[in-house]
């Protein structure tokens, strides 16, 4: 049942690739990334921070009207791992509240990637499944943005899921790292899409 439950990346014949972008939204950085995928024709799933969208309610409707995927990181960054069960169990329904009302919500990501099976059953109880990242296809630090972007890449295949983070102003160059990534991975035959999308087109979950 847990693996099930936990996904890092995909068996699949398609050219793609899981965009993810975890701890929004954020003004400063939220509106460079939508300009990014949009420019590119690319979707990705944001990983929403509950307590960011409820500051910022506009940016999650920019979020879903773009035609990307909204999945839960609960209502605070920190390390979800750390949580009481009831308090756990608290953010997780408190942010799928406020997600669910622009559409259907199925992955959950545990602050700071640390999981337990208790909290993969209790993501299970709201229709979620827990999505963590590729190897080596995460990242927060851009301090060279195209050098970011061609190493991720370079690393990608098909079936991969790719985990940068925004939420704060000096993560604003994730954007850049967004527009020279897809661009690369388009040209190496790889299309940047939601999680969603790429679950539909595979055969199935490959080992975490």
């Amino acid at each position: 049942m847990a693996g099930a439950q936990l996904v890092a990346s995909f068996a699949t014949r398609a050219p793609l690739v899981a965009l993810t972008v975890d701890d929004g939204p954020h003004p400063r950085t939220t509106p460079g990334l939508l300009d990014a995928l949009a420019s590119a024709g690319a979707r990705a799933t944001f990983f929403v921070i509950g307590a960011h969208g409820e500051r910022c309610p506009e940016l999650l409707r920019d979020v879903a009207s773009g035609g990307h995927e909204l999945g839960n990181h609960l209502w605070q960054g920190s390390a979800s791992v750390l949580l009481p069960a009831v308090e756990f169990d608290r953010d997780l329904a408190a942010t799928h509240a406020l997600l669910a009302a622009h559409g259907p919500v199925r992955w959950f990501r545990p602050g700071s990637g640390w999981f337990t099976p208790r909290m993969l059953r209790s993501g299970a109880r709201l229709g979620y499944r827990c999505a963590l990242g590729s190897p080596g296809l995460a990242t927060a630090r851009y301090p060279d943005p195209t050098r970011v972007a061609f190493r991720f890449a370079a690393r990608c295949r098909a079936g991969d899921v790719v985990v940068l983070h925004e939420g704060a102003p000096h993560r604003a160059a994730v954007a850049d790292v967004v527009r020279a990534l897809v661009a690369e991975l388009a040209r190496r035959g790889l299309q940047a899409t939601t999680l969603s999308e790429l679950a539909a087109r595979s055969t199935a979950p490959r080992p975490a």
